[in-house]
């Protein structure tokens, strides 16, 4: 495989955001033959020339030897793209609750998360998921609620639950110190008597703040919702205006919490395939019963002319479930067969290793190393051996 020097302007560049502030560009990374591949470390450096890379395995990459994470990313590789669409993606994540709209997630973003999650499990990176309109600090105080940004930032509207038993009115203010404060322009609300949940749109610009000329203009990191009446405000929320709730893509954030929660539930249910022969008996044309421990149903095959059969005496060329008893009819006078076990890593199951990309050339040594976006089978074999008395 050949790694060539990455371009500049494929439509699938995306940049991420991370919480130290730090920012990142991330795409596939296209092998020559029709591979693709993610970063298997940030620190990695890109080629500055056609570099031929290998096909290996995990522990071949010296800085992941400290990382046992093969499970999560093996995970994530099977369970987003390019190994399922943007359609299937977005499909799964609306099953999971997230919002992702009418849309669906595009392919920089879902290559994007990918990447993100990946980071996370390789090299300890946080993709900055803190929601832009959560204020830092709410303070209720006497006629008021102040609460405080972690910056400037610019309000489109805001929703409480007010109760009040004689009526009251709302209205919202803002400041850039904590000290000085105006009106924000038609942000007057009046509450009936008994309590409402109100919610009130301002106007574009309302509480935008002062700005030279040339530069982008802020909001203000102070609000306070002031209440004119005997009234209690609950639930008090923003709405943003000229930004998206995150510093990153809503659909990268929430692909990124998806493949992470999914990974870390697949390296719970993760099993190293065992066979159980405990109990196992060499009885007329059969040998076993054999019991099967893996995540997922996996096949078993034995060589040509041994048959392998479910306790029912079905032929067992089929999946076996976990836990499963299955016998083997041998050929006659064998004392012995090996078994393959072949576990398919279906989408939701684990089952797999990842395929990694080194490099071979010592003086590209330093390259990124890889993680190939081929999802791989897991095949383990067992060597059975037996003998009559």
């Amino acid at each position: 495989m050949t790694r060539y020097r990455g371009g500049t302007y494929s439509h699938t560049v995306d940049v991420i955001v991370f919480t130290d502030g730090s920012t990142a560009r991330t795409d596939l990374i296209r092998l020559n033959p029709n591979i693709d591949a993610y970063s298997l470390d940030f620190a990695g450096i890109a080629p500055t020339r056609p570099s031929r890379y290998s096909a290996d395995s995990w522990s071949a990459v010296p800085h992941l030897q400290a990382r046992a994470h093969e499970t999560e990313v093996d995970w994530i590789l099977r369970n987003s793209y390019p190994n399922l669409s943007t359609v299937v993606l977005s499909a799964r994540l609306r099953a999971a609750g997230y919002p992702l709209g009418g849309r669906n997630i595009t392919e920089h973003e879902a290559i994007a998360g990918t990447q993100a999650a990946i980071w996370y499990l390789t090299n300890g990176l946080e993709l900055d998921d803190r929601p832009l309109d959560v204020p830092i600090t709410v303070t209720t105080e006497s006629g008021c609620v102040r609460v405080e940004f972690d910056g400037e930032r610019q309000l489109g509207g805001y929703t409480a639950r007010v109760s009040s038993e004689t009526g009251a009115i709302l209205r919202l203010q803002k400041s850039a110190d904590g000290s000085d404060w105006s009106d924000v322009a038609a942000s007057t609300v009046t509450v009936p008597a008994g309590g409402a949940i109100v919610s009130r749109t301002l106007g574009v610009g309302s509480t935008l703040s002062e700005h030279r000329h040339g530069t982008r203009g802020g909001g203000h990191r102070h609000y306070r919702l002031v209440v004119d009446g005997a009234a209690t405000v609950e639930d008090l929320t923003f709405r943003l205006d000229g930004s998206g709730r995150y510093r990153n893509s809503e659909p990268v954030v929430h692909l990124y919490h998806h493949l992470l929660a999914g990974a870390r539930a697949a390296r719970e249910a993760a099993v190293t395939p065992a066979l159980d022969a405990t109990a196992a008996v060499v009885g007329g044309e059969l040998v076993g019963p054999f019991r099967l421990h893996t995540a997922s149903a996996a096949t078993v095959r034995a060589p040509q002319g041994h048959q392998v059969i479910h306790a029912g005496g079905a032929d067992a060329s089929a999946l076996v479930a976990p836990g499963e008893d299955f016998h083997l009819r041998p050929t006659p006078g064998s004392t012995g067969v090996t078994l393959r076990i072949e576990v398919p890593g279906e989408q939701s199951g684990f089952g797999g290793r990842v395929i990694t990309g080194v490099v071979c050339d010592e003086r590209d040594g330093h390259c990124t190393p890889l993680a190939l976006a081929v999802p791989a089978q897991l095949i383990v074999e067992f060597d059975v051996r037996w003998g009559t008395r």
